[in-house]
């Protein structure tokens, strides 16, 4: 079998503004959603659930330097038109935060490894 990876994405749910950007709302949230997919039966053998901020955090020198490549090797038009992964168009006003969304997401490709 495999490892299965279950990103818990505090940190974009703060950058999207989700419960007003309430991080402690959003974790709980999150622990609720988990409990939900040990209720529904998941096989939790091969699945570790990882928090996006605890493992940013835990390896900033390795994440972050991710985040900035990919930030430098793109212009903010291109970023823009990727923030419709946000449910949001490439011509709404953003935040500077949300200008991090996707480049911190495609940075978690390679930061976890993804095959």
């Amino acid at each position: 079998g495999c490892l299965f990876k279950f990103w818990v994405a505090d940190w974009f749910a703060q950058l999207n503004n989700k419960m007003d950007g309430d991080l402690k709302k959003i974790r709980l949230i999150g622990q609720y959603m988990i409990e939900i997919w040990k209720a529904i039966g998941m096989n939790m053998q091969n699945v570790r659930f990882l928090w996006a901020s605890d493992e940013i955090n835990a390896h900033a020198d390795e994440y972050w330097t991710l985040v900035m490549d990919i930030a430098r090797i793109n212009n903010l038009s291109r970023i823009q038109r990727c923030c419709t992964i946000m449910g949001r168009k490439d011509t709404d006003e953003m935040s500077a935060a949300q200008i991090f969304y996707p480049c911190m997401q495609a940075a978690d490709v390679f930061f976890l490894k993804a095959d």
